[in-house]
């Protein structure tokens, strides 16, 4: 095992192939999520007689090993070099599960880090009693409000960077404790990155903005959603427009995992995923636990 260098833009191409070759559901698989948050998690390539992996650092401090390829195709031996007492391989989709030995590995999942799947067409049409809620309030925000939308592009980005100030000054937390920065960022290279995106005005002035990206054929990940909270209901709108205007191409959406923070935990819950998709940790069971 070698370690290669830092993960930086220099490697978007190189990632978007091998992203596109696993073709997975997991939003972690994006170049824009492991350029945006490499800082945080100290994003390294890892060269093996397996082909590259990614060895990252989560929010608790614990080391993991990010593949790159399907796992499925490697030896156990450059499993056992590549994990130890510490590291584990994280995410795993669970159709990968079946290759890990019981007797061997210890496989787990921490629902905080699963990622909320939405049929777009549901939340596209708002229909059901799972939507009484934010139907009403779609309804009292038409009401308050004409909104204007504008694709974001370079020209106004800038506009974007003001929402996001507002929203990280409603949020009353500092900078370190919000995914401003990464947001911020992606605004800034938002070209280079290839994100796609609304920027929301409401008399004119920017009210709240989306930014994502396809995940795979059929699932597009939204990666930041930001607005004034001084408008009612435009979460209720934001999410419902762009559902509408992503419909014709995708089948679901991704609105990535809550964090363990119980609020949204419970905003994201109330829209009604299809699906709580688990990603797996996997890790050897230390030898003297060998049978």
């Amino acid at each position: 095992m070698k370690i290669l260098e830092t993960i930086d833009f220099q490697h978007r191409e190189l990632l978007l192939e091998m992203f596109n070759q696993l073709n997975l559901p997991i939003s972690d698989y994006t170049f824009a999520n492991i350029f945006l948050f490499r800082s945080i998690s100290h994003y390294e390539f890892l060269k093996t007689d397996c082909g590259l992996f990614i060895s990252g650092c989560n929010r608790q401090g614990q080391n993991y090993i990010m593949p790159l390829n399907d796992l499925r195709k490697c030896e156990q031996q450059t499993f056992e070099i590549l994990l130890d007492k510490q590291n584990f391989f994280f995410p795993i989709p669970e159709e990968w599960l079946s290759f890990f030995p019981e007797d061997k590995f210890v496989i787990t999942c921490d629902e905080s880090e699963s990622d909320y799947i939405y049929l777009t067409e549901k939340m596209a049409s708002f229909k059901g009693n799972q939507y009484n809620r934010h139907r009403n309030h779609l309804n009292q925000f038409f009401s308050a409000y004409n909104p204007r939308t504008e694709a974001i592009a370079d020209n106004n980005a800038q506009q974007a960077m003001t929402i996001l100030q507002t929203w990280q000054n409603d949020s009353g937390m500092e900078l370190n404790k919000t995914d401003f920065e990464q947001c911020r960022e992606a605004l800034d290279k938002f070209s280079a990155l290839d994100l796609w995106g609304t920027i929301y005005y409401i008399d004119n002035e920017p009210a709240g903005f989306i930014l994502g990206e396809a995940l795979n054929t059929e699932t597009f990940v939204l990666h930041f959603a930001k607005a004034s909270k001084k408008y009612h209901g435009i979460y209720e709108f934001m999410f419902n427009d762009t559902a509408k205007r992503l419909l014709p191409q995708y089948k679901f959406l991704n609105l990535e995992e809550d964090m363990g923070n119980k609020n949204l935990r419970r905003t994201k819950g109330s829209y009604g995923p299809e699906v709580l998709l688990k990603k797996y940790r996997v890790s050897l069971i230390p030898f003297s636990d060998h049978r």
